[in-house]
């Protein structure tokens, strides 16, 4: 069976940014497959994703079966673009509330995460401690950029840019297969 990419999209305005992401994957010819928290879809709809992958869009750990063993069992990698700071919380400390964080911890294939939030919120010592935590753990993190970001505010936090996220990914997504 050939793995996906599994690209976990988490409560973050760059959100949107996903989108470019997983097209371009797509459109080089990659199998992808998107998962969502319920935040994220207030930033960007499931249909969205649906259209680019031509597969449907998890959310809900419970609408079928046993969700996040069905996608960890298809995981070549599991990318989480962007991940929030609450995402980041979670999965460093092993909570798994919903379908992202409970395949997170199910998964068994390469895990990366890229960051994206206000620069006050990466900075602070909670989250620059769950980013260790994950680093530990042989979470892969493609750091934020800095830049102004979508509030006015400057500093590191903004999504790192899409080439660099992708090229991460399918560097792993060839080397697990």
């Amino acid at each position: 069976m050939n793995k996906a990419i599994i690209i976990a999209v988490t409560g973050s305005i760059a959100a949107y940014k996903t989108c470019e992401l997983v097209r371009s994957l797509t459109k080089q010819g990659f199998p992808v497959r998107v998962i969502m928290t319920e935040n994220a879809t207030k930033f960007v709809g499931r249909i969205t994703f649906e259209a680019l992958t031509g597969h449907p869009v998890r959310i809900d750990e419970y609408d079928t079966g046993m969700a996040h063993i069905d996608i960890k069992n298809l995981a070549s990698v599991l990318a989480v673009v962007p991940a929030s700071a609450n995402i980041i919380g979670k999965m460093a400390n092993g909570i798994a509330d919903d379908l992202v964080t409970s395949t997170y911890l199910a998964n068994t294939s390469p895990v990366i995460v890229a960051p994206s939030m206000n620069p006050g919120m990466y900075s602070h010592n909670a989250v620059q401690r769950n980013l260790k935590l994950l680093t530990e753990d042989g979470v892969h993190i493609v750091s934020p950029e800095s830049g102004i970001v979508v509030c006015g505010d400057e500093g590191y936090g903004k999504l790192a840019s899409i080439e660099v996220i992708e090229k991460k990914i399918i560097e792993l997504h060839l080397s697990n297969q």
